[in-house]
């Protein structure tokens, strides 16, 4: 439970830091692993964590509809997949 919350709120720093370019892919790719991780998961968070999972899935797909049109490996590849999972996660608010 307790690395669950620490890949929560590394999942949101990456997010928070998050650059388009390609130079930040490593970064990306770490941020994507931590919110697999929390998808495969996500049983076990608190019903806070889970909010908070939210917010940031919130702002992944923001950050993915910001910068979609740019032809990077770090939006085309990490932050697609992340907003991928996002937008599966937030399915019935989307709706």
């Amino acid at each position: 439970m307790k690395q669950l919350r620490k890949l929560l709120k590394n999942y949101g720093v990456g997010l928070d830091y998050f650059k388009p370019d390609n130079d930040y892919w490593n970064d990306a790719s770490v941020t994507y692993a931590e919110r697999k991780v929390l998808e495969e998961n996500k049983e076990y968070l608190s019903k806070e964590d889970l909010e908070l999972l939210k917010e940031y899935d919130l702002k992944a797909i923001e950050l993915y509809e910001k910068y979609k049109e740019l032809n990077t490996d770090t939006v085309k590849d990490w932050l697609f997949d992340i907003a991928k999972i996002a937008k599966v996660n937030l399915s019935a608010q989307l709706k």
